[in-house]
């Protein structure tokens, strides 16, 4: 009997101590210097990214799925070494402020590193609605205007001095308005109207899908 005991609390300890290992490798709660959560609901999880110049952070997960990158300021290329069932290195080109990437990919693992002298500022935003099918692999520089296909569609905005810009969401397809370079963040619920007062240049992201089950995330 105290064998059979002790072997349940062994298997218990050892679920116990995955879940906290696995929960520890959230960058937002164990590097929150370099990852802040900025937004979270049913569709989106938008986190602000600052790699310090020189910077080397350690193992931390991102969640499979698809993710936006916004790019806030430019900066040179950041090294990311993949662990687990990938172990590789692949440097990110250097970016420019305004430049976006979709990408759809597995749940990552890796360290990152910036050796460059400049920090490396944006944001990830990691889509929680029906990838319709889509598996994106696509950088939208700053001189292009818009990008879209069957899950989101991404336009370029800009608002003049004194001339404020109504956005309307069309009902069930929500949107995020970022502010470049600043990163700041505005969330706009499908069948609203909000007015971007501030001048400054604008990345809108329209979510065309519902949100997953959460079974299916």
């Amino acid at each position: 009997m105290v064998t059979m005991m002790f072997r349940i609390a062994l298997v218990c300890g050892l679920v116990a101590g995955a879940a906290v290992q696995g929960s520890a490798q959230e960058p937002t709660r164990t590097l929150p210097d370099a990852y802040k959560l900025q937004l979270e609901n049913d569709h989106v999880r938008v986190v602000r990214v600052h790699y310090a110049a020189g910077a080397k952070l350690p193992d931390h997960t991102h969640p499979a799925g698809t993710t936006v990158y916004v790019y806030l300021n430019g900066s040179e290329g950041v090294v990311f070494r993949h662990t687990g069932g990938s172990n590789r290195a692949v440097t990110r080109p250097a970016v420019k402020s305004g430049a976006v990437r979709i990408a759809t990919g597995r749940e990552e693992h890796h360290t990152a590193e910036n050796p460059a002298s400049t920090p490396s500022d944006f944001l990830r935003i990691l889509l929680k609605t029906d990838g319709a099918g889509e598996r994106t692999m696509y950088r939208l520089q700053p001189s292009e205007a818009s990008f879209d296909n069957k899950q989101l569609r991404i336009t370029r905005l800009t608002v003049a001095a004194g001339t404020p810009l109504t956005i309307g969401a069309p009902a069930g397809q929500p949107s995020v308005i970022v502010s470049v370079p600043s990163g700041e963040t505005r969330w706009i619920a499908g069948g609203e109207r909000a007015v971007v007062a501030d001048p400054g240049s604008y990345i809108r992201i329209d979510l065309l899908t519902a949100p997953q089950s959460p079974a299916s995330m």
